[in-house]
């Protein structure tokens, strides 16, 4: 007896989950990572978007593992979201350093920084910060009573801030930054990503 193959997409297996993570890398560089949707990643690959979420968990997860990371700064950044207000600028900036600094690291970010040319890179780096950063960040300042405009725009800036970081220290190598310790450059810099977020707001937030 024949035992003919349905057609349709392929079910789960150990070359499904390599094909998800080539199509994820593709559509993570062509497109950025907002707009690479997990549906768009799952018909690049052939398969049913139910096998990402099957093999992965989450987008972020997907990503960190598309690009081979040791310490995803997707998740790394999305875990410090919910502290308190006074401690986020540090934490976040002090996350998002511990992260590249990891010698571990490092190379697949900065793989990641210019995936696709300088353009594409810069887009896919801020595409997961706003997602991971921004937003929750903006809803944040919102269920604590901020205009839902001032909100977005000081989350925004403190973005703009993050990412400045990672090509000043990272892919630029700028020599006062790139060669101060992770501790001291924390130290200096809390102060410019605390503006960066509350310089815009009416009050201080907890």
């Amino acid at each position: 007896m024949v035992n003919k193959r349905r057609p349709g997409r392929r079910a789960g297996s150990s070359d499904t989950r390599a094909e998800i993570l080539r199509a994820a890398r593709a559509r993570f560089t062509e497109a950025g990572y907002a707009a690479a949707t997990m549906r768009a990643i799952a018909t690049d690959a052939g398969v049913d978007a139910a096998l990402i979420s099957y093999f992965f968990g989450s987008k972020q997860q997907l990503f960190g593992e598309a690009f081979a990371l040791r310490a995803n700064p997707v998740q790394v950044i999305a875990g410090e979201v919910d502290a308190p207000a006074a401690e986020l600028p540090r934490r976040l900036l002090s996350a998002l350093v511990t992260t590249w600094d990891d010698p571990q690291n490092r190379p697949a970010l900065l793989t990641i920084a210019s995936a696709g040319g300088e353009a594409r890179g810069f887009a896919l780096t801020r595409g997961f910060v706003e997602e991971a950063l921004a937003r929750p960040v903006a809803e944040r300042l919102q269920a604590r009573g901020i205009e839902p405009e001032v909100a977005r725009t000081a989350s925004a800036t403190l973005v703009t801030a993050l990412v400045g970081v990672i090509y000043a220290r990272y892919v630029l190598e700028v020599d006062a930054v790139a060669q101060m310790s992770g501790a001291d450059f924390v130290d200096a810099y809390t102060p410019v990503v605390r503006a960066a977020l509350t310089g815009c707001l009416p009050q201080a937030t907890d």
